[in-house]
């Protein structure tokens, strides 16, 4: 799970880029495959419900800001509508 956290971190980094950027997408694109990779397979439908769960408060948005810092998850959220067309 290390490298699953280190998504979360270099997201981090990125709070003051435009989510809907080039790179913002791809680290999308890298979660999402994370997960296909590891867990389970992660359509567009359910990467989405996964950022509306990021941004909902508790427990995940406590660790994933954790991570990457205030405002991570809203920023994470915002690239995750982006990539899938909402």
């Amino acid at each position: 799970m290390a490298d699953f956290s280190k998504l979360f971190e270099e997201f981090g980094a990125m709070k003051e880029m435009d989510p809907a950027s080039k790179e913002v997408q791809a680290q999308v694109k890298k979660v999402q495959d994370f997960i296909t990779e590891n867990m389970y397979t992660c359509t567009d439908e359910i990467l989405y419900g996964l950022g509306t769960g990021y941004v909902a408060g508790g427990e995940m948005t406590e660790n994933i800001e954790k991570m990457g810092g205030k405002g991570t998850a809203e920023f994470i959220f915002k690239a995750i509508k982006v990539y899938c067309g909402r």
